[in-house]
């Protein structure tokens, strides 16, 4: 009786740790911006995009990532912490309000919602 205690317990750890690695699986990769989801920051991000600048959001396995902003020969990069849980995206403390279909990964960063693609 104990033995089979022990394997049903094992068992649940098991699915634990499974559920516990795929919270953050689909938005793992890189994030290239390529528009917006709506019109009015569609101007924004085409305007943007037009006068050459260029956007990636990396979400690493480890709860960390990175985004890269290249503009005018210049790039800058910001290093930050992530969790996905329960439908929520927090980074470095503030949760983002985004939106993951597929290939497509909305993210509304200060009231624009831009579009990237998976890289």
């Amino acid at each position: 009786m104990k033995k089979w205690i022990a394997i049903l317990l094992a068992a649940l750890m098991a699915l634990t740790l499974v559920a516990c690695g795929s919270k953050g699986e689909g938005i793992v990769g890189t994030w290239e911006l390529s528009g917006s989801e709506d019109e009015e920051s569609e101007q924004q991000v085409k305007m943007m995009l037009a006068m050459g600048m260029s956007m990636s959001v990396t979400f690493n396995a480890d709860g960390t990532g990175s985004m890269k902003v290249a503009f005018n020969g210049e790039d800058e990069s910001h290093d930050f912490a992530y969790t996905l849980e329960d439908g929520k995206l927090t980074m470095d403390g503030e949760e983002q309000t985004f939106k993951l279909d597929g290939d497509n990964l909305i993210l509304d960063m200060n009231g624009v919602n831009m579009l990237f693609k998976r890289k």
